[in-house]
């Protein structure tokens, strides 16, 4: 069972010097900075789409 923790706590070399040398807060920050844009271009999709919609939903009842 020891040996069992041992190996679930051993981190990977790769790890630690992604941690060390601040890498990891950089993709950190990208990864949200995606998000964030991904989040408002989908927001003014939404809001581009409502408008289209109620133009169309206008030029459909008017009458002929």
């Amino acid at each position: 069972m020891n040996a069992l923790n041992l190996i679930l706590v051993q981190s990977h070399p790769l790890e630690g010097w992604f941690f060390g040398s601040g890498k990891a807060l950089v993709v950190l920050a990208v990864a949200l900075i995606l998000l964030v844009g991904f989040g408002l271009w989908m927001w003014r999709a939404e809001a581009r789409l409502k408008q289209l919609e109620a133009k169309l939903d206008s030029k459909n009842s008017a009458p002929s």
